[in-house]
């Protein structure tokens, strides 16, 4: 399945059987490095600085391995060889992990009723554009339009019997930006659980995946920013283990046309970056669901979207929409038993 992962696991498997010593033993190392357009973090327990510096390389491999499959920058990418095939109602065989991401992503669409939408590569395109300007000014309409007509979720095919994917709209671009790093958050963890090392967090720049607990403690404790008023910010403490939990909204990224505030996150229905300035934190066993439904949470009803988490297995959330008379809450019945008071 995954070239490097096996390579990497038949060097290590000899070495972590060496690996079990007493939590007194084992000291914290923190590891970073650049990939996927931010900053890569890992922290993990070992008693063997070597082992753990090879671990920590080899995860970021992998990264760069699946990002050589999955990004949309990288011209020659799996994904942008997908993407040109749109609309040519030809079939692609793709790799496990492309399969497995769109598989979910087309998934989570039909929950979200098209709030997360991966085909918004058009629009994320042009408005990536109109962020880097001077002064920023929003397509118009005809412009919108016609990027409008190559984005739809539902004009994604998925085979599973052999492993292929059909974009059938002309035009049609991928972007996994939404629900790339949480999958690579979560195989990261499993991958340093396979080379003996199943005390430790993996953060793909937002997306935090979270293995055993240190030494000593029952959880990580994982603060997340929230904001408190117009220009008041905070934060909320959970203790997490297992899950990998991730933040979405326009807190820090966006940009302001006109006085207006749009955020990153793009509504597939309009063209447009939402402008709710409502965030989002999502905590789930699967990197995918917590990395995708965060994003989509912030373009949803907040009690749609609520109620939505709330039929989901093993997954829980808050949202958070700031409003002229404060800052509004909504969460999900399970997300408490996270909280740290």
């Amino acid at each position: 399945m995954y070239r490097l992962h096996f390579f990497i696991f038949h060097i290590f498997f000899l070495l972590s059987a060496f690996s079990v010593v007493n939590a007194q033993e084992l000291e914290r190392y923190t590891y970073h490095s650049n990939h996927m357009g931010t900053q890569f973090a890992i922290i993990l327990y070992s008693d063997n600085e070597v082992m753990a510096e090879n671990a920590a390389n080899a995860v970021f491999e992998f990264v760069e391995e699946i990002n050589g499959i999955m990004s949309n920058y990288i011209a020659d990418s799996e994904l942008n060889q997908l993407s040109r095939l749109s609309g040519s109602n030809e079939p692609m065989i793709v790799s496990e992990p492309l399969f497995e991401v769109l598989s979910a992503s087309k998934e989570i669409s039909v929950l979200t009723n098209g709030a997360f939408d991966v085909t918004i590569g058009p629009l994320s395109k042009a408005w990536r554009m109109t962020r880097m300007m001077p002064k920023p000014v929003i397509p118009d309409q005809e412009e919108l339009d016609e990027l409008l007509q190559s984005v739809g979720y539902e004009y994604i095919q998925i085979n599973e019997s052999d492993r292929s994917v059909t974009l059938e709209k002309e035009g049609m671009e991928l972007d996994l930006g939404g629900i790339a790093k949480g999958y690579v958050a979560e195989k990261a963890i499993e991958l340093l659980v396979d080379m003996g090392f199943p005390i430790a967090l993996v953060d793909t720049g937002g997306d935090i995946t979270l293995g055993d607990p240190p030494p000593g403690k029952n959880s990580w404790e994982v603060a997340v920013p929230m904001k408190k008023g117009e220009n008041e910010y905070g934060h909320i403490r959970l203790a997490i283990q297992g899950k990998t939990v991730t933040t979405s909204g326009d807190m820090f990224q966006y940009v302001v046309i006109d006085g207006k505030r749009y955020s990153h996150i793009l509504d597939s229905s309009t063209g447009l970056g939402a402008t709710r300035q409502l965030q989002a934190t999502v905590i789930s066993k699967s990197g995918m669901d917590a990395d995708a439904y965060a994003s989509a949470l912030t373009l949803m009803d907040p009690v749609e979207a609520i109620e939505l988490i709330n039929s989901l297995e093993d997954t829980e959330a808050v949202i958070y929409m700031n409003q002229t008379d404060g800052v509004k809450e909504w969460k999900s019945s399970g997300f408490d038993r996270y909280l740290i008071e």
